[in-house]
C-alpha cells in the first residue's frame, strides 16, 4: 500500500485551520502479476501517478504565495486582572489567534483580530481577558497572519505556565482576595495537591457545580454575587477527608459620595464636607474609599467622617472618591462671604435683675468685627426654651428682658452672617444666670359650695415662676356683705384649700380672698363672691360629649359678667374632698375648650359655667360630659326573668354612674345560641329597664343583656329560664270560664224569671189534671148490666220476654154496634210513639163489702198478672169526645204507671173515699196528675175506661188557672211554672 500526505494552506482553508489532503493509492504486486494482462489495470496506474504529481505541484505553488508568519511573538500575563497580553511583529493587518488549554488540548479561543502598529516600538499588541484565573492551568498561544484570502503558517506555540504544573505540588485556589461588584459573576478554580483527591467546591457552605480543567485543576462559577460581610465571603475546596484550600472574595459597591459643600469658620480657612451616600460594604483598610480634594489627599476623611480642611479658601473645589470598583467626582464653588459659619462665641457673662438681665460675649478672631452679624440667644428654664434674635456689626452684647423673678436660666449664643446667611454658627457653652426675687403673683381662687352654708375656698398653688421667690404663707380673707373689715387667716404654703362656713344670719353676699407672701412682700388679693349652692335637681343639666378627648363649651353672653366667666369641672357624684378644676375665661369670650389632658378617659364630669362680677357669682348652665367615652366596665345589675305564658319578661337595674364610662345609649338583648349570641332586640331608650320577649316555645333559654355607649358594648349579664306549661294560667282560664258560664246562667235565669209566662206557654204548656163532671153524689139509677163482650185481651206467655216493656200494651179494639157487628172505622190514639204498658185489674162491684171485695180482687189480679208476666194489650179505646158519660153507675179500673208506681192499696189509702149509700160499681184509681206517668197517659190514653166500654170514664177538660206548686226556682229546675 502506497500513501502520500500533502499538507498546505490553500486560500479556501479558513483562518486558524490546517488543510491536509491525503491521497492514497497502492499496488498489489501479486495482483499486478495476476492481472498483468489486463488493460484496465495499466490505465488506472497511469491515472494515479498523474494525479499525485498535480497535487504536489499545487501545494508547492500555494506555499510560496502566502503572507509571512508573524515574528517575535511574546506573552505577558497579569494575574490580578486575569489578562494575557500578546505582542508581535508583522506587516499584515489581520491575525488569527488561537489559545488552547495545554494539558487537555481544549480550544479556549479562536478569533480573528485587527491590531494596529505601535509607532514607537513598531510592534502590534492584543490583550485577552480570561474568564478563568490564568493560574488555574497552562495555556498555549499561536498566531498567524491573514491577508485577503490567504493566511500564513501558524507561529510556533508559546505556553503560559499555570500553577498546576508538577513543579508546584501544593494545593492552591484562585483568585485570592478578589474584589467584585454586587451582582457580578466570578469563576474560582481549585488546584489539588500532587497525588491528592478532589471532592467539591463550596461557596457559603453550598456545593457548586465544577468543571475539570486539567489533571489537578477544577473550576466553578458563581453568578449574581450578593454583598459580602465586613470580612468577605469564603469559598473552600474540599477533599473527601478535609478542607484542602480556600479563598476570600469581597463583594461591594463603588463609592456613592455626594453633596460636596465648602465653608469658612473664621473668614480665612476652608472646611469641606460631603455625604457618604451608599455604603461600599468594605471594611478592609486597603479597600476603603480614597479621597482627594483639588489634587490633595484628604487625610482627615475616614469611614464615618467626611471632612477635609485647607489653610486658605479657594472659590472652586473638586473631590474625587475611588475604591477598587470605581470612582466618583464632586464639585462645589462659592465666594468666601457666602459660606460663613462662625465659631461659637466665648466668655459669655450676664448681670441679672428681677425682670431682665444684660448679656455679653467675645470672639476668638478679629475678622468678625467688621461683619454684620445676626445672633440668637436661647433661654432655657424648667424644661422650656425660648429664642431671641439680635443684630449688629461685630455684635458682642444683648439685653434680655421679659424674665421671671427668682428663676434659674441657662443661656447660649450663636451667630451668623446677616447679609449672606449660610448657616448658624456653633452654640456657645451654656451660661447660668439667676434673676432676683419679687412679690408673688395673685393666686387663682375659687369657692365651691357643698351645701347652703358650707363650702371650700380653693386656690391653685403658685408655680416657681409665679411665686417669684420662696413662699412663706397664704393669707385667706373673708367678709360678709355689710361687714367693714376682713377676717384674715394665715396658712402654710403647702395648703391649697380652706373650708368656709356661712352663718344663717349673714346678710348680703359673702366675699373671700387669697394672697401669697414671700420674703419680698405680699401679692395682690384674688377676690371671689361666694356663689349660691345649686343642686343638679334644681338646674337643667344637659349631656356633653367630647371630640378627640376635648370638651368644648359655649354659652350665651351675660351682661353681668364684668369680671369674665369661670368654668368648673369635677367628677360627677364625688363627695368629700374632690379634685375641683376650673379655668377663667375673659369677658369677651363665650366659649372655651377643656383639653384632654385635664380629663380622665371614661370619667363623667359635672361642668358648670359661672358669670363673675364684683357683686355676685351667678350660675349660667350645667352639663354632664365625657372627654372620651369607653365601653361600660360593669354589666347591668339585678337581671331578672319571669314567664308570662309564651312570653318572657326581662328586667334589670342600670349600671352605676361610676362604671358606665360613657352615656348609656341603650341596651342590647341577646339569646345565647350554642357558641354565639343571637340578637333579639336593641333597646335604644336608655330609660327603659325591662323588655318582653314574645312567642317562645317550651324549652330552656339563656338571655344576655348588655349596656352600650358610643364606644361599644360592655360586659353582659346572663339569666336562664325554662319555659314550662303554666298550670296557674290553666286554672285561671278555667275559673274565668266557669265564672262566665255562671254569669250567663244567672242572666238566663233572670230573663226566664221575667218572662216566665211566655216561657211557660212556649216550652211548658199546662197539662190539665183529671176532673170529674156531673154530680157523683146523686144516687145512681138501676144498673143495666149487659153481658160483656170479650175484651180482646191476648195473653201471651212467651219465654222471650222483652224486659224493656213491662205492663199492658193497649191495642185497638173492635167496637160492636147494636146489631153485633164490629165497627170498622175506629180511631187509634197516635199521640205516643209506642203503646203504653199497664198493669190491668178487672173488678166487679157487688152488694157485698166494697173494701173487702176490692181488696180481694185487687190482690188476686195483681198476683196473677205479676206471676205470669202477662202482656195485656188494650184495644178499642175511644177518645173522650166520642163517649157519653153516664153519671149514675159506672166502672173505674185501677191504673198505675209502669215503673215506680206504688201499690194500689197504698194509693187509695192516701185518697179520700166518698161513700155512696147505694150499691154501685166504682173503680179503684191511683191516678195522680202530678206524677210523671200521668203526663204520658194524658197525651195518648186520656181518662181510664171500662173493660166493656170504649168510652173515657173521666173526660179530658182543661183546668182553669192552676196554681203552681213550690217556688219559681224549684219549678224552673223541675220543668214547671
Amino acid at each position: 500500500m502506497l500513501s502520500v500526505r500533502v499538507t498546505g494552506r490553500p486560500a479556501e482553508c479558513s483562518a486558524g485551520t490546517t488543510c491536509s489532503f491525503t491521497l492514497s493509492f497502492g499496488f498489489d504486486l501479486e495482483s499486478v502479476v495476476r492481472w498483468s494482462h489486463s488493460l484496465w489495470s495499466v490505465v488506472i496506474m497511469q491515472l494515479n501517478t498523474a494525479l499525485i504529481v498535480l497535487l504536489l505541484t499545487l501545494q508547492i505553488t500555494h506555499s510560496l504565495s502566502g503572507p509571512p508568519v508573524p515574528e517575535s511573538l511574546s506573552l505577558e500575563q497579569d494575574f490580578a486582572s486575569q489578562t494575557l497580553s500578546l505582542t508581535w511583529e508583522s506587516h499584515a493587518a489581520l491575525f488569527d489567534i488561537e489559545i488552547i488549554r495545554t494539558e487537555l488540548e481544549e480550544n479556549v479561543l479562536n478569533v480573528t483580530v485587527s491590531a494596529a502598529v505601535d509607532p514607537v516600538s513598531g510592534q502590534r499588541s492584543w490583550t485577552w481577558r480570561s474568564p478563568v484565573p490564568l493560574q488555574c492551568t497552562s495555556h498555549s498561544v499561536q498566531i498567524r497572519a491573514r491577508q485577503e484570502n490567504t493566511v500564513s503558517q501558524w507561529s510556533p506555540q508559546q505556553i503560559v505556565q499555570g500553577s498546576d504544573v508538577p513543579e508546584k505540588q501544593q494545593a492552591q485556589m484562585y483568585p485570592q482576595d478578589k474584589v467584585v461588584p454586587v451582582g457580578g459573576n466570578l469563576t474560582f478554580c481549585c488546584i489539588v495537591s500532587e497525588g491528592g483527591q478532589f471532592s467539591s467546591i463550596q461557596y457559603k457552605y453550598r456545593k457548586m457545580e465544577v468543571t475539570r480543567m486539567s489533571r489537578r485543576s477544577f473550576a466553578t462559577s458563581v453568578t449574581n454575587l450578593p454583598q459580602s460581610g465586613p470580612t468577605g465571603t469564603n469559598i473552600i475546596c474540599c477533599s473527601p477527608q478535609e478542607i484542602v484550600t480556600g479563598a476570600v472574595v469581597f463583594v461591594g459597591y463603588p463609592p456613592g459620595d455626594e453633596r460636596l459643600e465648602c465653608e469658612t469658620r473664621d473668614l480665612q480657612k476652608a472646611e469641606c464636607r460631603w455625604r457618604k451616600g451608599r455604603d461600599t460594604g468594605f471594611w478592609k483598610t486597603s479597600l476603603l474609599t480614597r479621597y482627594t480634594l483639588n489634587g490633595r489627599r484628604c487625610v482627615e476623611a475616614k469611614r464615618d467622617t467626611k471632612l477635609c480642611r485647607f489653610d486658605r479658601w479657594e472659590n472652586s473645589w473638586t473631590l474625587t472618591a475611588e475604591n477598587e470598583l470605581g470612582a466618583v467626582q464632586l464639585n462645589d464653588s462659592a465666594h468666601i462671604t457666602e459660606r460663613v459659619r462662625l465659631f461659637a462665641p466665648v466668655n459669655v457673662s450676664a448681670v441679672p435683675q428681677a425682670w431682665n438681665s444684660s448679656l455679653q460675649w467675645s470672639w476668638t478672631f478679629q475678622a468678625v468685627q467688621t461683619l454684620d452679624l445676626l445672633c440668637q440667644v436661647q433661654l432655657t428654664s424648667g424644661g422650656r426654651s425660648s429664642s431671641r434674635n439680635y443684630t449688629g456689626v461685630g455684635l458682642s452684647a444683648a439685653l434680655l428682658d421679659g424674665l421671671r423673678p427668682d428663676v434659674e436660666y441657662s443661656v447660649s449664643v450663636r451667630c451668623a452672617s446677616l447679609r449672606s446667611f449660610w448657616r448658624w454658627g456653633d452654640w456657645s457653652a451654656p451660661y447660668s444666670l439667676h434673676t432676683r426675687m419679687d412679690c408673688p403673683e395673685a393666686p387663682d381662687v375659687w369657692v365651691r359650695m357643698d351645701s347652703e352654708t358650707t363650702g371650700q375656698i380653693l386656690w391653685k398653688p403658685l408655680s416657681i415662676s409665679d411665686s417669684h421667690g420662696a413662699l412663706e404663707a397664704y393669707e385667706v380673707y373673708q367678709k360678709d356683705g355689710e361687714q367693714d373689715g376682713w377676717t384674715v387667716l394665715s396658712l402654710p404654703p403647702s395648703t391649697s384649700s380652706f373650708p368656709v362656713i356661712l352663718s344663717n344670719s349673714s346678710s348680703g353676699d359673702v366675699m373671700v380672698a387669697v394672697a401669697a407672701r414671700n420674703p419680698v412682700g405680699l401679692s395682690r388679693r384674688s377676690i371671689v363672691v361666694v356663689p349660691e349652692f345649686r343642686a343638679d335637681s334644681e338646674q337643667s343639666v344637659s349631656e356633653l360629649v367630647g371630640s378627640g378627648g376635648d370638651l368644648e363649651l359655649t354659652w350665651q353672653p351675660c351682661p353681668n359678667a364684668s369680671r369674665g366667666y369661670l368654668v368648673e369641672w369635677v367628677r360627677t357624684g364625688c363627695t368629700g374632698h374632690c379634685t375641683v378644676q376650673w379655668t377663667k375665661v375673659p369677658e369677651s369670650n363665650t366659649s372655651t375648650v377643656i383639653q384632654a389632658g385635664s380629663l380622665e378617659v371614661g370619667v363623667r364630669y359635672t361642668l358648670s359655667v359661672f358669670a363673675l362680677s364684683d357683686e355676685a357669682t351667678a350660675l349660667l348652665q350645667r352639663h354632664h360630659g365625657y372627654g372620651h367615652e369607653l365601653v361600660p366596665v360593669q354589666s347591668v345589675k339585678s337581671l331578672n326573668v319571669w314567664q308570662s305564658g309564651e312570653n318572657v319578661l326581662l328586667s334589670w337595674e342600670p349600671v352605676a354612674i361610676s362604671n358606665r364610662r360613657g352615656f348609656i345609649r341603650g341596651y342590647t338583648i341577646y339569646l345565647n345560641n350554642a357558641s354565639h349570641l343571637e340578637l333579639v332586640a336593641n333597646v335604644t331608650d336608655p330609660t327603659l329597664r325591662s323588655y318582653t320577649v314574645k312567642g317562645l316555645s317550651l324549652g330552656s333559654y339563656k338571655f344576655t343583656v348588655k349596656a352600650y355607649t358610643s364606644a361599644g358594648e360592655g360586659g353582659g349579664s346572663t339569666v336562664a329560664i325554662k319555659m314550662e306549661s303554666n298550670s296557674d294560667m290553666l286554672v285561671v282560664q278555667l275559673l274565668v270560664s266557669l265564672v262566665a258560664m255562671s254569669c250567663c246562667l244567672v242572666v238566663i235565669s233572670i230573663f226566664c224569671y221575667k218572662k216566665r209566662e211566655w216561657v211557660k206557654k212556649a216550652f211548658y204548656p199546662e197539662i190539665p189534671g183529671p176532673k170529674l163532671t156531673g154530680n157523683w153524689t146523686t144516687p145512681p139509677a138501676p144498673l143495666d148490666i149487659k153481658p160483656p163482650t170479650h175484651s180482646m185481651v191476648h195473653i201471651v206467655e212467651s219465654p222471650e220476654w222483652d224486659s224493656s216493656k213491662k205492663g199492658l200494651v193497649p191495642v185497638p179494639e173492635e167496637e160492636e154496634d147494636d146489631n153485633g157487628s164490629v165497627g170498622e172505622n175506629v180511631e187509634v190514639d197516635t199521640d205516643s210513639d209506642e203503646p203504653t204498658l199497664l198493669r190491668y185489674y178487672n173488678q166487679l162491684v157487688t152488694d157485698g163489702s166494697h173494701s173487702n171485695y176490692a181488696s180481694d180482687t185487687s190482690g188476686s189480679s195483681t198476683s196473677s198478672v205479676d206471676s205470669a208476666q202477662t202482656q195485656v194489650t188494650y184495644t178499642g179505646i175511644q177518645s173522650p169526645t166520642s163517649s157519653h158519660w153516664a153519671p149514675s153507675y159506672g166502672y173505674r179500673p185501677q191504673m198505675q204507671p209502669v215503673e215506680g208506681a206504688e201499690e194500689p192499696a197504698a194509693a187509695f189509702e192516701n185518697e179520700p173515699q166518698q161513700e155512696s149509700p147505694s150499691i154501685a160499681y166504682r173503680p179503684q184509681c191511683s191516678w195522680q196528675a202530678e206524677s210523671p206517668g200521668a203526663e204520658n197517659f194524658s197525651g195518648s190514653l186520656g181518662s181510664p175506661t171500662s173493660v166493656t166500654s170504649s168510652q173515657f170514664l173521666i173526660p179530658e177538660t182543661a183546668e182553669e188557672d192552676p196554681e203552681p206548686s213550690g217556688t219559681w226556682f224549684q219549678n224552673f229546675l223541675s220543668g214547671k211554672f
